[in-house]
């Protein structure tokens, strides 16, 4: 297991995780591509004997860090790659100066909101109907 800044190369990789998990940002390749390729932006992989399971997208400005993006295969769910990336991500954004990190949720999410929890974030807010005007979002942070 490692986690590296993800490539150009594998925007498409990212995007198909992403797709394959219903509440994650479905950005498709290019959209992942200009996230890749966005100065203000980290991408991190979980690579595992040479095959992408996850990512995790964030940006990080000033020492204000946003969560974009956390998506997991299907088939790779519950074994702690999404709690490593999370974990990880916090990590290098304090190292980099960061502060404050954010993101938004579904609130229907629940895997999604336990994760975020168990790493230490709190419910900050809610947004109404923010996902497809039906859904709130819940605002998450944590102050590193």
């Amino acid at each position: 297991m490692k986690i590296r800044p993800a490539l150009a190369l594998e925007a498409g990789r990212l995007a198909f995780i992403a797709q394959s998990q219903p509440m994650s940002a479905h950005w498709g390749e290019k959209g992942m591509a200009g996230e890749i390729a966005n100065a203000s932006a980290r991408v991190w992989c979980w690579e595992e004997n040479g095959e992408v399971l996850g990512f995790l997208a964030l940006r990080l400005a000033a020492d204000v860090c946003e969560i974009l993006n956390l998506a997991v295969l299907p088939q790779a769910c519950r074994k702690g790659i999404g709690y490593g990336l999370l974990s990880y991500a916090l990590n290098d954004v304090r190292k980099s100066g960061g502060r404050t990190v954010t993101l938004e949720v579904n609130v229907h999410n629940l895997p999604a909101i336990s994760l975020y929890t168990k790493a230490g974030l709190k419910e900050l807010g809610r947004r109404a109907k923010f996902y497809d005007g039906k859904d709130d979002a819940l605002i998450m942070g944590i102050c590193l």
